[in-house]
């Protein structure tokens, strides 16, 4: 898999389609920013500042304010999936030659919304679990460390060489096994991301195939092919430096050369297991 040629790839997909592209994917962004920010302004609105005794300032909510809050986060939930699905499905046409339009945006709204959500939301907890189950366990393995230390030094038993020996023996290796955790959560995480990026094109192809089947297939593209994966989008560190620099604009460019690119990435993947 040449990096070089899909990246060459992805420019020649969206030549003569920059304009359509940044459009597409800025009416997705807004839209997925505006759409839940709405409810959330309107639970703000039902919320008041109080200041404790302390001076501290602290934000109380009506239960009609959470009740919004609760909506922003449902809505998000819903339109996240099915902007990404039409943003994917926009790329994935211009990598093969055809065309579509900023109104292409909707496509997920009317090709089986439900399904598409239901990918999305999939997809969204495993990774979550990767990274939540080895976080819990190295927070119980930093919970007893903690206890322990917190119940030697408030006996002040800790007088001599040998008591702090003691105690880095006690409560040293639980920090060690919790830090080990935390970075198989890491760990664990990021690879379980990059094994079901492709979900959303794997829809879009089969859109007769079972959720379940949707995500194992992508785990089945991406088997061998993570590292290029990485690899790849680490090669647009230099966009994402001059997006930042330039107050992001340069996201404007950015972001649609990096679908494109996944896009492309996809195709070349998917080719090679067929």
């Amino acid at each position: 898999m040449n990096r070089l040629l899909i990246k060459k790839q992805a420019k020649a997909s969206l030549k003569g389609k920059w304009g359509r592209a940044i459009g597409l994917c800025l009416v997705a962004a807004i839209l997925t920013s505006v759409i839940p920010g709405i409810f959330y302004g309107i639970g703000m609105s039902f919320s008041t500042v109080k200041q404790t005794a302390e001076g501290a300032k602290i934000t109380a909510t009506t239960p009609t304010g959470s009740v919004f809050f609760i909506i922003a986060i449902i809505a998000l939930a819903i339109i996240s999936p099915l902007f990404q699905y039409a943003q994917s499905k926009a790329f994935l046409k211009a990598n093969r030659g055809e065309d579509f339009t900023v109104g292409n945006v909707f496509d997920g709204f009317k090709e089986n919304p439900g399904k598409t959500f239901v990918v999305g939301i999939l997809q969204f907890f495993v990774i979550w679990l990767c990274y939540f189950i080895p976080s819990f366990i190295g927070g119980i393995f930093l919970g007893i460390a903690g206890g322990r230390a917190k119940d030697m030094l408030s006996f002040g038993s800790i007088t001599t060489a040998d008591d702090a020996g003691y105690f880095v023996g006690r409560v040293g290796p639980l920090i060690v096994v919790a830090f080990a955790f935390f970075v198989a959560a890491i760990v664990i995480g990021i690879i379980a991301t990059f094994m079901y990026q492709l979900v959303y094109y794997v829809r879009i192809d089969n859109p007769d195939m079972s959720v379940v089947q949707i995500l194992k297939t992508s785990r089945k593209i991406m088997h061998g092919r993570k590292i290029d994966f990485f690899v790849l989008h680490f090669t647009f560190i230099g966009w994402a430096i001059v997006s930042c620099i330039t107050c992001g604009i340069g996201f404007l460019w950015f972001v649609p050369y990096v679908q494109a690119a996944t896009a492309a990435f996809y195709d070349d993947a998917k080719d090679q297991i067929i």
